[in-house]
Protein backbone atom coordinates (compact mmCIF):
# COMPACT_ATOMS: atom_id res chain seq x y z
CA UNK A 1 0.00 0.00 0.00
CA UNK A 2 2.64 2.74 0.99
CA UNK A 3 5.12 1.37 -2.09
CA UNK A 4 2.25 2.10 -4.82
CA UNK A 5 1.48 5.67 -3.00
CA UNK A 6 4.88 6.56 -3.25
CA UNK A 7 4.89 5.25 -6.81
CA UNK A 8 1.93 7.48 -6.98
CA UNK A 9 3.20 10.51 -5.71
CA UNK A 10 7.04 10.18 -7.99
CA UNK A 11 4.46 10.17 -11.15
CA UNK A 12 2.72 13.31 -9.97
CA UNK A 13 6.30 15.06 -9.20
CA UNK A 14 7.31 13.58 -12.45
CA UNK A 15 4.59 15.09 -14.15
CA UNK A 16 4.30 17.99 -12.74
CA UNK A 17 8.02 19.02 -13.80
CA UNK A 18 7.15 18.07 -16.85
CA UNK A 19 4.34 20.43 -17.19
CA UNK A 20 6.77 22.80 -16.14
CA UNK A 21 8.81 22.48 -18.87
CA UNK A 22 6.77 22.50 -21.36
CA UNK A 23 5.35 26.19 -19.72
CA UNK A 24 9.21 26.99 -20.29
CA UNK A 25 9.27 25.93 -23.86
CA UNK A 26 6.02 27.69 -24.85
CA UNK A 27 7.31 30.99 -23.37
CA UNK A 28 10.89 30.90 -25.01
CA UNK A 29 9.20 30.09 -28.61
CA UNK A 30 6.53 33.47 -27.99
CA UNK A 31 9.01 35.37 -27.17
CA UNK A 32 8.20 36.10 -23.28
CA UNK A 33 10.85 36.21 -20.53
CA UNK A 34 10.73 32.94 -18.52
CA UNK A 35 9.63 33.42 -14.77
CA UNK A 36 12.68 34.28 -12.67
CA UNK A 37 13.93 35.30 -9.16
CA UNK A 38 13.46 38.51 -7.94
CA UNK A 39 14.35 41.17 -10.82
CA UNK A 40 17.06 43.32 -10.45
CA UNK A 41 17.51 47.30 -11.90
CA UNK A 42 20.66 48.49 -13.71
CA UNK A 43 19.78 51.74 -13.45
CA UNK A 44 22.00 52.37 -10.36
CA UNK A 45 24.90 50.71 -12.26
CA UNK A 46 24.08 53.12 -15.59
CA UNK A 47 23.78 56.55 -12.90
CA UNK A 48 26.88 55.34 -11.69
CA UNK A 49 28.64 54.90 -14.49
CA UNK A 50 27.42 58.35 -16.37
CA UNK A 51 28.96 59.99 -12.69
CA UNK A 52 31.94 58.46 -12.95
CA UNK A 53 32.51 59.42 -16.43
CA UNK A 54 31.22 62.85 -15.75
CA UNK A 55 33.87 63.02 -12.90
CA UNK A 56 36.38 61.78 -15.64
CA UNK A 57 35.71 64.11 -18.22
CA UNK A 58 35.73 66.95 -15.52
CA UNK A 59 38.92 66.40 -14.59
CA UNK A 60 40.49 66.20 -18.04
CA UNK A 61 39.05 69.12 -18.74
CA UNK A 62 40.29 70.75 -15.97
CA UNK A 63 43.91 69.17 -15.99
CA UNK A 64 43.36 70.70 -20.35
CA UNK A 65 42.47 73.95 -18.76
CA UNK A 66 45.42 74.02 -16.35
CA UNK A 67 47.92 73.61 -19.05
CA UNK A 68 46.36 75.86 -21.72
CA UNK A 69 48.27 78.92 -22.10
CA UNK A 70 47.70 82.24 -21.59
CA UNK A 71 47.26 84.55 -24.10
CA UNK A 72 49.44 87.93 -24.43
CA UNK A 73 48.30 91.36 -24.99
CA UNK A 74 48.24 92.45 -28.67
CA UNK A 75 49.05 95.54 -29.94
CA UNK A 76 47.20 95.38 -32.90
CA UNK A 77 48.71 98.49 -34.95
CA UNK A 78 46.65 99.40 -38.51
CA UNK A 79 48.45 98.98 -41.79
CA UNK A 80 50.55 102.36 -42.76
CA UNK A 81 50.97 103.44 -38.88
CA UNK A 82 54.15 104.03 -37.19
CA UNK A 83 54.16 101.32 -33.93
CA UNK A 84 55.43 104.41 -32.23
CA UNK A 85 52.05 106.18 -32.43
CA UNK A 86 50.10 103.08 -31.09
CA UNK A 87 50.77 102.61 -27.19
CA UNK A 88 52.10 99.68 -25.97
CA UNK A 89 48.49 97.87 -24.68
CA UNK A 90 50.67 95.35 -22.19
CA UNK A 91 51.49 99.19 -20.25
CA UNK A 92 48.76 101.47 -21.59
CA UNK A 93 45.72 99.52 -21.85
CA UNK A 94 43.37 102.66 -21.04
CA UNK A 95 41.62 103.47 -17.75
CA UNK A 96 38.36 105.93 -17.42
CA UNK A 97 37.37 107.28 -14.42
CA UNK A 98 33.96 106.39 -12.75
CA UNK A 99 32.20 109.71 -14.05
CA UNK A 100 28.77 110.32 -16.56
CA UNK A 101 28.07 112.19 -19.66
CA UNK A 102 26.72 114.68 -17.48
CA UNK A 103 30.12 115.99 -15.80
CA UNK A 104 32.17 115.32 -18.97
CA UNK A 105 29.87 118.21 -20.50
CA UNK A 106 30.55 120.68 -18.61
CA UNK A 107 32.63 123.40 -20.21
CA UNK A 108 36.24 123.18 -18.61
CA UNK A 109 35.81 119.86 -17.48
CA UNK A 110 38.76 118.13 -18.76
CA UNK A 111 40.96 121.13 -17.63
CA UNK A 112 39.34 120.73 -14.36
CA UNK A 113 40.47 116.98 -13.75
CA UNK A 114 44.56 117.26 -15.51
CA UNK A 115 46.88 116.11 -13.52
CA UNK A 116 49.94 114.58 -14.71
CA UNK A 117 52.71 115.91 -12.74
CA UNK A 118 56.47 115.89 -14.20
CA UNK A 119 57.69 112.65 -11.89
CA UNK A 120 54.60 110.20 -13.55
CA UNK A 121 55.88 111.56 -16.62
CA UNK A 122 59.17 110.80 -16.57
CA UNK A 123 57.82 107.30 -15.07
CA UNK A 124 56.01 106.92 -18.46
CA UNK A 125 59.04 107.89 -20.46
CA UNK A 126 61.30 105.10 -18.65
CA UNK A 127 58.56 102.28 -18.93
CA UNK A 128 58.54 103.35 -22.75
CA UNK A 129 62.12 103.20 -22.89
CA UNK A 130 62.23 106.74 -24.71
CA UNK A 131 64.60 109.36 -23.76
CA UNK A 132 62.81 112.55 -23.01
CA UNK A 133 63.80 115.16 -25.20
CA UNK A 134 61.76 118.29 -24.95
CA UNK A 135 58.83 119.10 -28.31
CA UNK A 136 59.33 115.97 -29.63
CA UNK A 137 56.20 113.92 -27.32
CA UNK A 138 53.32 114.42 -25.61
CA UNK A 139 52.56 112.36 -22.62
CA UNK A 140 49.07 111.68 -24.10
CA UNK A 141 45.82 110.10 -22.39
CA UNK A 142 44.99 106.81 -24.46
CA UNK A 143 41.09 107.51 -22.90
CA UNK A 144 41.40 110.86 -23.27
CA UNK A 145 40.41 113.35 -20.25
CA UNK A 146 37.06 115.26 -22.44
CA UNK A 147 35.35 111.51 -22.39
CA UNK A 148 36.54 110.84 -19.00
CA UNK A 149 39.93 109.28 -19.63
CA UNK A 150 42.09 108.46 -16.23
CA UNK A 151 45.16 109.94 -15.20
CA UNK A 152 46.57 106.89 -14.43
CA UNK A 153 49.89 105.90 -15.54
CA UNK A 154 48.25 102.72 -17.23
CA UNK A 155 46.47 105.55 -19.61
CA UNK A 156 49.65 107.66 -20.25
CA UNK A 157 52.11 106.50 -23.04
CA UNK A 158 54.56 108.92 -24.73
CA UNK A 159 52.95 109.42 -27.90
CA UNK A 160 55.40 111.58 -31.01
CA UNK A 161 54.22 114.98 -32.25
CA UNK A 162 55.65 114.46 -35.62
CA UNK A 163 53.80 112.16 -38.63
CA UNK A 164 50.71 111.85 -39.63
CA UNK A 165 49.33 110.16 -36.52
CA UNK A 166 51.01 112.03 -34.16
CA UNK A 167 49.57 113.23 -30.88
CA UNK A 168 47.81 116.60 -32.87
CA UNK A 169 45.96 113.60 -34.99
CA UNK A 170 44.38 112.08 -31.89
CA UNK A 171 43.54 115.99 -30.19
CA UNK A 172 41.02 116.16 -33.11
CA UNK A 173 39.31 112.66 -32.59
CA UNK A 174 39.18 113.60 -28.33
CA UNK A 175 37.32 116.86 -29.75
CA UNK A 176 35.39 115.10 -32.08
CA UNK A 177 34.30 112.09 -29.70
CA UNK A 178 33.12 114.72 -26.99
CA UNK A 179 30.84 116.49 -29.20
CA UNK A 180 29.67 112.95 -30.61
CA UNK A 181 29.35 112.07 -26.56
CA UNK A 182 27.58 115.16 -25.68
CA UNK A 183 25.32 115.31 -28.58
CA UNK A 184 24.20 111.98 -27.45
CA UNK A 185 25.33 110.43 -31.32
CA UNK A 186 27.36 107.75 -29.21
CA UNK A 187 27.45 106.59 -25.17
CA UNK A 188 30.29 107.28 -23.17
CA UNK A 189 31.22 103.69 -22.54
CA UNK A 190 31.45 102.94 -26.10
CA UNK A 191 33.77 105.99 -26.92
CA UNK A 192 35.92 105.19 -24.16
CA UNK A 193 36.08 101.48 -25.53
CA UNK A 194 36.78 102.63 -29.64
CA UNK A 195 39.41 105.01 -28.10
CA UNK A 196 41.06 102.92 -26.55
CA UNK A 197 41.17 99.08 -27.92
CA UNK A 198 42.20 101.67 -31.68
CA UNK A 199 42.51 104.98 -31.82
CA UNK A 200 43.28 105.05 -35.35
CA UNK A 201 40.33 103.38 -35.98
CA UNK A 202 38.09 105.64 -34.20
CA UNK A 203 39.51 108.53 -36.21
CA UNK A 204 39.02 106.85 -39.24
CA UNK A 205 35.29 106.41 -38.82
CA UNK A 206 34.15 109.46 -36.71
CA UNK A 207 36.63 111.92 -38.53
CA UNK A 208 37.48 110.72 -41.78
CA UNK A 209 39.91 112.05 -44.46
CA UNK A 210 44.36 111.61 -44.54
CA UNK A 211 45.04 113.83 -41.36
CA UNK A 212 48.10 116.36 -42.25
CA UNK A 213 51.76 115.09 -41.52
CA UNK A 214 53.10 117.24 -38.73
CA UNK A 215 56.31 118.24 -37.91
CA UNK A 216 58.36 117.83 -34.66
CA UNK A 217 59.12 121.60 -34.69
CA UNK A 218 57.56 124.76 -34.90
CA UNK A 219 58.47 128.05 -36.95
CA UNK A 220 58.21 131.44 -35.65
CA UNK A 221 60.00 133.43 -33.36
CA UNK A 222 59.88 133.34 -29.55
CA UNK A 223 57.09 136.18 -28.39
CA UNK A 224 55.68 135.77 -31.34
CA UNK A 225 51.24 136.19 -30.99
CA UNK A 226 51.12 133.10 -33.55
CA UNK A 227 47.46 133.93 -34.12
CA UNK A 228 45.97 133.09 -37.61
CA UNK A 229 43.06 135.41 -38.78
CA UNK A 230 39.90 135.27 -36.14
CA UNK A 231 37.70 133.62 -38.71
CA UNK A 232 40.54 130.56 -39.07
CA UNK A 233 38.50 127.24 -38.13
CA UNK A 234 40.57 124.23 -36.00
CA UNK A 235 42.21 121.23 -37.78
CA UNK A 236 45.03 121.51 -40.59
CA UNK A 237 48.15 123.84 -38.73
CA UNK A 238 45.64 125.11 -35.58
CA UNK A 239 45.90 123.82 -32.57
CA UNK A 240 42.35 121.69 -31.59
CA UNK A 241 40.70 122.39 -28.87
CA UNK A 242 40.47 126.21 -29.15
CA UNK A 243 37.98 128.81 -31.34
CA UNK A 244 39.04 131.14 -33.22
CA UNK A 245 42.77 129.52 -34.23
CA UNK A 246 46.12 129.16 -32.48
CA UNK A 247 48.83 127.86 -34.90
CA UNK A 248 50.31 124.59 -33.98
CA UNK A 249 53.89 125.35 -33.21
CA UNK A 250 55.24 122.05 -32.98
CA UNK A 251 54.14 121.35 -29.64
CA UNK A 252 55.46 124.91 -28.04
CA UNK A 253 53.76 126.10 -25.17
CA UNK A 254 51.21 129.09 -25.67
CA UNK A 255 50.07 131.58 -22.64
CA UNK A 256 47.61 134.44 -22.41
CA UNK A 257 48.64 137.68 -23.62
CA UNK A 258 49.93 139.95 -20.97
CA UNK A 259 50.04 137.41 -18.23
CA UNK A 260 53.12 135.38 -17.09
CA UNK A 261 54.95 132.05 -18.25
CA UNK A 262 57.03 129.95 -19.97
CA UNK A 263 55.56 129.55 -23.49
CA UNK A 264 57.21 131.10 -26.23
CA UNK A 265 54.10 132.05 -27.63
CA UNK A 266 51.01 134.24 -26.68
CA UNK A 267 47.58 134.70 -27.73
CA UNK A 268 46.63 137.59 -29.49
CA UNK A 269 45.58 140.60 -27.83
CA UNK A 270 42.02 141.72 -27.05
CA UNK A 271 40.72 138.43 -28.60
CA UNK A 272 38.10 136.51 -26.73
CA UNK A 273 39.27 132.47 -27.33
CA UNK A 274 36.36 129.78 -26.84
CA UNK A 275 37.62 126.68 -25.46
CA UNK A 276 36.16 123.67 -26.92
CA UNK A 277 38.24 120.44 -25.94
CA UNK A 278 40.96 119.26 -23.97
CA UNK A 279 42.75 123.06 -23.20
CA UNK A 280 46.11 121.40 -24.72
CA UNK A 281 47.83 124.42 -23.36
CA UNK A 282 46.26 124.92 -20.35
CA UNK A 283 44.58 128.77 -20.76
CA UNK A 284 41.10 127.90 -19.41
CA UNK A 285 42.52 128.16 -15.32
CA UNK A 286 39.10 128.89 -14.04
CA UNK A 287 36.75 126.35 -16.20
CA UNK A 288 34.26 128.67 -17.50
CA UNK A 289 35.63 127.85 -21.39
CA UNK A 290 37.40 130.65 -21.79
CA UNK A 291 40.76 130.81 -22.36
CA UNK A 292 42.55 133.92 -20.35
CA UNK A 293 39.19 134.95 -19.02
Amino acid sequence: MCGGALRVRASAFVLAGLLALAAMASACASGASPPSGPAVSTAPAKAAGKKAHRVSTGVHKAKRHHHRKRRRAVVHRPAGVPAVDMPNAALTPGVALAVGRARICVSGYASSVRDVPESEKDAVYERYGVPHVPYQHEVDHLVSLEIGGSNAISNLWPEPYAGRWGARTKDVLEDRLHDLVCSGTIGLRYAQRIEARNWVAAYRRYVGGAPPVATASGSGGSGSSGVAPSGSGGGGDCTPGYSPCLPYRGGQDYDCYGGSGNGPYFTAPGVTYTVTGGDPYRLDGNGDGKACG
